[in-house]
């Protein structure tokens, strides 16, 4: 899932992934807009040697981005849409170069004492035909592996450790 190398033929992407993850919506919520760089982090980032935080602000018009010092950084994605406990939209390039734009929504629904996390993400523009697997493979590793880890076990495998 790191950045994709430019290539100029149009092309689509579409991902779609599913996790239970045990413990209840709003702890899943809290660790997907509030921590999210305790468990996300190399090597699904733009820039590892410069990345100092992994910032999502959970308002309307809020940013997903990379901070790396002194203003600098990289804009991943803007909050389109969200309901706290329910539901997140992010639009932007989510870390494809090129002319892209994509979209990601996370849905959340309670299972018994758990949480079933949906993943969609799609995108359209400068897609290389590799785009789609890196992508797959890395929300895998971001979702089932590490917030997983973060939410059950406490286990920082992001940025923030």
């Amino acid at each position: 899932m790191t950045a994709a190398g430019h290539d100029t033929r149009p092309g689509i992407m579409h991902v779609e992934q599913e996790v239970t993850i045990n413990a209840p919506p709003a702890r899943v919520f809290a660790a997907i807009t509030e921590e999210i760089a305790a468990w996300w982090g190399p090597p699904q980032i733009i820039d590892e040697e410069r990345t100092r935080d992994v910032i999502l602000e959970p308002r309307v018009g809020g940013r997903l981005y990379e901070d790396w010092g002194r203003g600098d950084g990289a804009l991943w994605a803007t909050v389109t849409r969200i309901r706290r406990g329910e539901y997140l939209e992010l639009t932007g390039r989510l870390g494809i170069r090129g002319a892209v734009i994509g979209v990601i929504t996370f849905s959340l629904q309670p299972q018994g004492p758990g949480t079933i996390l949906r993943l969609s993400h799609r995108a359209a523009g400068e897609i290389g035909p590799e785009t789609e697997g890196n992508y797959d493979r890395g929300w895998r590793d971001l979702l089932d592996r590490r917030l997983r880890a973060f939410v059950e076990r406490g286990e920082r495998l992001g940025l923030r450790r």
